[in-house]
């Protein structure tokens, strides 16, 4: 834990009143205006990174797969990836 440093400068000030706002201050065109972010893969206009981003999501899907696939080999010994181990007496 690290100790903290306070300035005494800070604690003998009060907060300001807080003022009504007023309406010319924030335009509501730009307050509500939507973030320009750019669309995903998925979601682009361009074909070409549509078809490139399914074909990551399924390869990535195929390997969490076989993974699973294996791991769950290697735990009930069903032999999938292997010759079955025999079990110690």
């Amino acid at each position: 834990m690290s100790a903290k440093k306070y300035s005494p400068s800070k604690k003998n000030q009060t907060a300001p009143a807080v003022a009504a706002p007023s309406p010319a201050a924030a335009p509501s065109a730009v307050v509500d205006a939507p973030p320009t972010a750019e669309p995903a893969w998925l979601d682009s206009s361009d074909p070409r990174k549509r078809a490139i981003a399914k074909v990551v999501f399924v390869a990535l899907w195929v390997y969490v797969g076989a993974l699973w696939l294996l791991a769950l080999d290697q735990w009930f010994n069903w032999g999938i990836f292997g010759p079955k181990i025999p079990p110690v007496p």
